[in-house]
């Protein structure tokens, strides 16, 4: 067994980097530094750590469309952590931290779906969308993404209070266990102060730009997790400024501006 992560590596976020993470379709931007990161693989069998409760069993379609066996999206728990999460990728309790993430997907055939937040549907045409009946859009697989080889096109934000969800087809005519693969950049951030905010949405090129949750509306709180207003790209420094209020560092948790009174 050998891992390549060659269609990762030019991607990963590295230390130092300044990122803008927009939420709500765009509409809403929180401006971070990366202090530190560290690389996490992790292999998750969704029968063995009782995601799926027994194999997905063998597709019945006659037209290799619909009909397909289908496992509707569920939060990747575990029980065999402590407390048996239901979400093992769950960093409400760990604000200072995000994930830049990657997966893999063994049997080639088989097709993962993804909800971020959980319940929302994401990489879905508007037209179609996927159900039961007819999955066959906004899909990975392992044809796409090689189990030890996971391809950049699976990136996916793991970020406090909006983690995700993952659904499975199984198009084989065999009973199939999903096998995942995770690559994680785990990164540790800070929200910079106004003046560096109002240079990353200012200048171009300066900030590393991503969208989390895609184009589906998800109504996220930015001051709750974070302690400041989210930015729009075309805002003025003063607005930038009002938006995000000194920098408390003696108080709040690590990461986080805490407004001064």
């Amino acid at each position: 067994m050998s891992y390549d992560l060659s269609d990762i590596e030019s991607v990963l976020v590295r230390e130092n980097d300044l990122l803008l993470m927009g939420f709500n379709g765009g509409e809403d931007y929180v401006p971070l530094r990366v202090l530190a990161r560290t690389e996490v693989p992790y292999l998750y069998d969704a029968v063995a750590e009782g995601q799926l409760s027994a194999a997905l069993a063998a597709s019945g379609s006659a037209n290799g469309i619909s009909g397909n066996t289908y496992q509707p999206a569920l939060q990747l728990g575990s029980s065999f952590i402590s407390g048996k999460p239901t979400d093992v990728f769950d960093l409400t309790r760990y604000p200072s931290y995000v994930y830049q993430s990657f997966f893999g997907i063994a049997p080639a055939a088989l097709r993962v779906f993804l909800q971020q937040p959980f319940k929302t549907d994401q990489r879905s045409l508007p037209i179609i969308g996927y159900t039961p009946a007819y999955a066959q859009s906004g899909y990975f697989d392992g044809l796409l993404s090689p189990l030890y080889r996971p391809s950049r096109k699976t990136q996916t934000w793991v970020m406090p209070g909006m983690s995700f969800a993952l659904g499975y087809e199984n198009v084989e005519p065999e009973a199939v266990y999903p096998l995942l693969f995770f690559y994680l950049n785990a990164l540790n951030v800070a929200v910079v102060d106004a003046a560096t905010a109002y240079a990353m949405i200012s200048q171009p090129g300066l900030a590393k730009i991503f969208t989390v949750g895609g184009l589906q509306p998800i109504s996220y709180n930015v001051e709750s997790h974070y302690g400041v207003s989210g930015l729009k790209l075309d805002m003025t420094l003063g607005e930038v400024q009002t938006a995000i209020p000194p920098i408390d560092k003696n108080s709040g948790p690590q990461g986080l501006v805490t407004r001064q009174q």
